[in-house]
């Protein structure tokens, strides 16, 4: 399957028709840019090949390896994984996202520590997906994308909550949705209300390509309410043409499923074989 150019945007295509998203290499490319973005200006982009990307996003987030194809000259690519990731021992937090789940970096001086299933939903899907994204909202519960700086505060408590850091200051704010993802071009925080009161919460990014689902975050006592169907819905109203991608706990799996997503691989996060807390490094 190759891209097609039209008006600027890359269409995944094959006999002129879109197809559904056969491919994990499509949500490697996408988190590529998300943190790429994130790191411009406060971070850095320390390898950037065609095989994978190594940013520091940002003082607060985890040096990242994202392998974008563990194929073609592997050799490399887990060399430069080898020597940037665990050459930046200054570095609490470090992991390595392998998207396919094929590389085996056990030999290497790191171990896997999270293993989640990457899923896509086509673009202009029709089955099941139309079904489960026309019917209403639940009442009560409202979806909006962020556009403060208030809003984004709350969005971002309601993400720590459901998905810690691995230790969160008194004040968290901006630790992992810094104000500036305002203004990224692609960026987008969605907060979810149930009768009027904030109840869940999400981050997506849009690399001109294809949509990236990063985390979708219920607080508990609203689950089993719809909040996280009713943000999904609203996710895939606002990107009906665009193939939308992610990485699913078992879970989570469920709900993705029947709104139209399915399996592609099974991502592999791996850190340095120490004994620091990477909880949730997965995630962000």
């Amino acid at each position: 399957m190759k891209p097609r150019v039209k008006g600027g945007r890359r269409l995944w295509t094959t006999d002129g028709k879109l197809p559904g998203v056969t491919h994990y290499r499509v949500h490697a490319i996408n988190a590529a840019a998300m943190w790429e973005a994130l790191s411009k200006g406060y971070g850095a982009l320390l390898v950037g090949t065609r095989e994978v990307r190594i940013v520091t996003p940002s003082p607060y987030h985890a040096l990242r390896a994202i392998v974008l194809d563990p194929r073609t000259n592997r050799h490399s690519t887990v060399a430069a994984i080898v020597d940037t990731v665990l050459g930046q021992c200054a570095r609490a937090r470090r992991v390595v996202e392998d998207a396919s789940g094929e590389l085996d970096l056990s030999a290497h001086g790191l171990e896997p520590r999270f293993r989640m299933t990457v899923m896509a939903r086509e673009p202009g899907s029709t089955e099941p997906a139309t079904r489960a994204v026309r019917p209403a909202t639940p009442a009560g519960i409202r979806v909006t994308p962020v556009t403060d700086a208030d809003r984004l505060a709350t969005a971002e408590r309601i993400l720590i909550a459901v998905f810690p850091p691995p230790a969160v200051p008194d004040d968290p704010r901006g630790r992992i949705q810094p104000r500036r993802v305002l203004r990224i071009a692609g960026w987008r925080v969605w907060l979810a209300y149930r009768d009027g009161v904030p109840a869940g919460a999400a981050y997506t990014y849009h690399d001109g390509t294809s949509l990236g689902l990063y985390q979708l975050a219920t607080l508990p006592e609203h689950r089993h309410h719809g909040v996280g169907r009713a943000i999904m819905t609203e996710i895939l109203r606002t990107y009906p043409d665009d193939p939308v991608t992610l990485t699913a706990t078992d879970q989570g799996r469920p709900l993705y499923e029947a709104l139209g997503f399915t399996a592609l691989s099974e991502a592999v996060w791996w850190r340095p074989n120490h004994t620091g807390d990477d909880s949730g490094e997965g995630l962000r």
